[in-house]
């Protein structure tokens, strides 16, 4: 059993199940434009980790969300086209949301903060330059 899984049963269930609704999430982003691929993907490695060991090592070795949990965890950061990528999806959803839902001028004010800070992570992070192809 791997460092990080938990001991409980109950909670490697409640770590999987989690870890699969943020991959379904995951997989809807890939397709969606405003929803999130990168993050929701993260967050179902991170659950994986704890809850199943199995589905820990499918992720991080799948061939398309692998190499960007594992560079994510290496510190190498986001490439460029993953910052405007996730900086439009959050500018885009979070203006939907105020714009047709929220009538509170508070709360309006407080899902901006929120969506400047989720922003300014995204930036913040280091830039990941890809390696060009030899030529």
């Amino acid at each position: 059993m791997s460092d990080k899984l938990s001991r409980s049963r109950v909670l490697r269930v409640v770590y999987t199940a989690l870890g699969l609704l943020f991959l379904v999430l995951g997989f809807v982003g890939v397709g969606v434009l405003g929803i999130p691929t990168f993050d929701f993907i993260l967050l179902a490695a991170f659950f994986f980790a704890m809850g199943n060991e199995r589905l820990h090592e499918w992720i991080v070795n799948h061939r398309l969300f692998g190499p960007m949990i594992r560079d994510y965890r290496a510190g190498l950061g986001f490439t460029r086209r993953m910052k405007i990528t996730g900086v439009v999806a959050v500018v885009a959803s979070f203006a939907l949301t105020i714009g047709l839902t929220v009538r509170n001028l508070y709360l309006g004010a407080g899902l901006t903060a929120l969506a400047v800070g989720i922003c300014w992570y995204i930036v913040s992070r280091p830039t990941k330059h890809l390696e060009s192809a030899a030529v």
